[in-house]
């Protein structure tokens, strides 16, 4: 059979399909990170809330920025500095660096990001590598 019509589909009570998507406000929660070790040149980090609410459907997904700096090397002093990154759904999630980064400092920010709306930067957090 051809597909259901508009009116075929209010006559079997169904709801007709929305082409335009609902637009979704902007993320507005601020969250920071909790690293821990989680192996060989791996940190795992958990993703906290600050203010916000974590039930915001604007809320859920996360872009976690980081760069890794050697010993004696420039601290980075704002999140903006931050190089590399990466986006999780995870409130609980995993960094895998390099070998080479072994003792090297790794500075991490976040930011809730929502249909490539962003919301404002997490505080800066340093960790060793291990």
């Amino acid at each position: 059979m051809p597909p259901l019509a508009n009116m075929d589909l209010v006559n079997l009570d169904f709801t007709p399909h929305d082409p335009h998507p609902t637009p979704s406000d902007p993320p507005t929660a601020e969250v920071t990170v909790e690293t821990y070790l989680a192996g060989r040149h791996k940190l795992g980090i958990r993703i906290v809330y600050v203010p916000g609410n974590p039930e915001d459907k604007a809320n859920r997904g996360f872009r976690v920025w980081y760069k890794v700096v050697p010993p004696g090397g420039e601290p980075v002093r704002s999140p903006k500095e931050l190089t590399e990154s990466f986006y999780t759904r995870r409130k609980k999630d995993v960094v895998v660096f390099d070998y080479e980064d072994s003792g090297k400092t790794a500075f991490l920010a976040v930011q809730v990001e929502h249909g490539g709306k962003k919301g404002p930067w997490g505080p800066l957090v340093s960790a060793i590598i291990p």
